[in-house]
């Protein structure tokens, strides 16, 4: 490619590579967007203009608000604008994308087995040997740790990181997790050097369609996480404030509550309450 690197200025950049990361992470998806089926606006100064959205097969008018010298058009564009596609996108390129990151991400999860907790688009959360301890004489490792699952770890984009250890430190180590649905999980991490009572956790988490702050963390939090998984509250409800827009123009804020239910039906419940994704099968014995 011609490109010349030098190798005394490559240096560890954590905010860099974490915004690469996310411009990795993100800015494909540009690749497959279609946005000629949303609605749009056109502002009008003449009959003669509206004349021309109404008649053109381009477009499909859902709605008109007329003002005292000027109107408002609201339209989709048609089939037929639709197949223009736009500059910047490129659906093959897209899907290829798509497909090779479900592959890699798959590719992870049959690794871990029965060891695997939590999968996303970009990582996996899986029980495994803390590294470097050094087990009592007697203890006998669980059956499916026995022989954990090697992962090739790394610094560079692309590469696997511990980001428990990235984060706090190699001292740290996630103990405890749970996940009522999708998207939404709490790993307590602890610090396994430290021998004091009661122990003291920090928490990785993630909740969709919630703000996590400090005013949700007596609500949303681990312990509400694990009661609903075993369902001594029926869902954890928060008060919101949420904004709406009108048709017409403007924005209403409503103050409304959002509830968090467990859900276990996105995949196929197997012996054990054990899991399995909608398709999957077993691997034909040899």
């Amino acid at each position: 490619m011609g490109i010349q690197l030098d190798k005394d200025s490559i240096k560890l950049d954590p905010p860099a590579r974490l915004s690469s990361k996310l411009n990795l992470n993100s800015l494909w998806g540009r690749l497959g967007l279609q946005s000629s089926n949303k609605d749009k606006y056109a502002l009008v100064n003449s009959p003669e203009e509206m004349y021309e959205y109404l008649s053109d097969q381009q477009f499909k008018v859902t709605d008109i608000m007329c003002g005292s010298e000027k109107a408002l058009v609201k339209y989709k564009q048609t089939e037929v604008a639709q197949s223009k596609i736009p500059k910047g996108v490129n659906s093959v390129v897209a899907a290829f994308v798509t497909c090779f990151g479900r592959l890699m991400l798959y590719e992870l999860m049959e690794k871990a087995g029965n060891n695997l907790v939590y999968g996303d688009t970009d990582s996996v959360m899986m029980v495994t040997r803390r590294s470097g301890y050094v087990p009592p004489p007697d203890f006998v490792w669980p059956q499916q740790l026995q022989n954990p699952p090697e992962l090739e770890m790394g610094e560079y984009l692309g590469m696997l990181t511990d980001e428990v250890t990235e984060k706090y430190g190699s001292d740290w180590v996630g103990t405890r997790f749970v996940s009522p649905c999708s998207k939404t999980y709490s790993l307590a991490v602890e610090n396994v050097r430290n021998k004091e009572t009661p122990k003291t956790f920090k928490y990785i988490m993630r909740c969709k369609g919630f703000a996590l702050s400090d005013k949700t963390k007596d609500t949303v939090n681990h312990n509400s996480y694990v009661d609903l998984v075993q369902k001594r509250i029926p869902n954890i409800s928060v008060p919101t404030t949420q904004f709406r827009g009108r048709p017409e123009g403007g924005v209403d804020l409503i103050k409304a509550p959002k509830k968090l239910s467990v859900v276990y039906s996105k995949r196929k419940i197997v012996d054990n309450y054990e899991t399995r994704e909608w398709g999957y099968k077993d691997p034909t014995p040899p």
